[in-house]
């Protein structure tokens, strides 16, 4: 059984810019850089566009393909930000990361690792602001629901896009939803719908990835069928995100109920990969590439 599983290779390309980001055996890691100061696990702690973008450089380092942008926090109750204050936050990040990128590659700088800039907002103008400054990606929480100008703003810019699940809204999601009696293939069904819009408008296929929003308004249970069900969403044939990282209901989960969730994020991330992820989104970069590697090592026919 684990020979069958480390021999296949269930994952789906994904189109990033004007890359093709092949199909491979192991996901892309995607660093979360939240210029927040209330998200759940690291907020405040890059509360300024300039450690903000320190960090980014950082996670690139440690291995991040793609810096996924946050400046509104998603967590369970949290509150509303502005417009502006949103723009005020991200865009300054976007755009430095955006001229480092262009800098080094014009260079010819043989030590440059390539990465992708994903911009984490439900607000279009945020989206659309960041595509002009050099973003590829927008990850959508709402998939594309919460601001009808969404669906438009990723065709017109011909973005990337990540269409995560979510029921309700930030303050709403854990305490008011309507209990699944399928959880995934509900979802499954609610994502698809959105993603018929994104194809009407004149996305393309090649550049939506979904994502089935692990501990966005679902139960314990929930998440844990989300986790064993990625194989499943790849029938729909798009690239699927996981993102689990340090996520609460980890801690719900007996024998966890103190854990830091560090290694139970690394090993989440491990079952993403075998079941056919292409992109795990997490906030320790390090520690998910390297358990990667070692992944890669077991599969790969030269590793010794």
């Amino acid at each position: 059984m684990l020979r069958s599983l480390l021999e296949s290779n269930r994952a789906i390309s994904w189109k990033i810019g004007n890359d093709i980001i092949p199909a491979s055996r192991m996901p892309l890691v995607m660093g979360i850089v939240n210029v927040t100061p209330d998200s759940f696990f690291d907020g405040g702690k890059h509360n300024t566009p300039e450690a903000a973008y320190e960090h980014a450089i950082s996670l690139v380092e440690q291995g991040a393909v793609i810096l996924d942008i946050g400046g509104e926090s998603s967590r369970p109750g949290s509150a509303p930000v502005s417009l502006q204050e949103e723009l005020d936050r991200v865009c300054p990040v976007v755009e430095a990361l955006a001229q480092t990128a262009t800098i080094s590659e014009d260079l010819d700088n043989p030590g440059f690792r390539k990465f992708y800039i994903s911009v984490d907002t439900v607000k279009a103008k945020v989206a659309e602001e960041c595509m002009k400054l050099g973003a590829h990606i927008i990850n959508d929480i709402s998939a594309c629901m919460m601001d009808p100008k969404m669906i438009e703003t990723v065709a017109s810019t011909k973005a990337s896009v990540v269409l995560n699940h979510m029921r309700g809204n930030f303050g709403t999601m854990q305490q008011d939803f309507k209990p699944y009696t399928n959880v995934v293939q509900e979802v499954q069904e609610e994502l698809l719908a959105q993603v018929k819009k994104l194809l009407d408008a004149g996305v393309e296929k090649e550049r939506i990835c979904i994502d089935p929003g692990i501990g966005f308004g679902k139960t314990v249970q929930d998440n844990i069928d989300l986790m064993k069900s990625v194989d499943v969403m790849l029938k729909d044939g798009y690239p699927v995100l996981i993102g689990t990282s340090r996520k609460s209901y980890i801690g719900k989960m007996p024998g966890l109920e103190t854990s830091d969730r560090l290694i139970p994020t690394v090993t989440a991330d491990i079952i993403a990969a075998l079941g056919g992820a292409s992109v795990i989104r997490v906030h320790d970069v390090r520690e998910a590439k390297e358990s990667l590697l070692y992944l890669e090592a077991l599969k790969s026919h030269d590793a010794v």
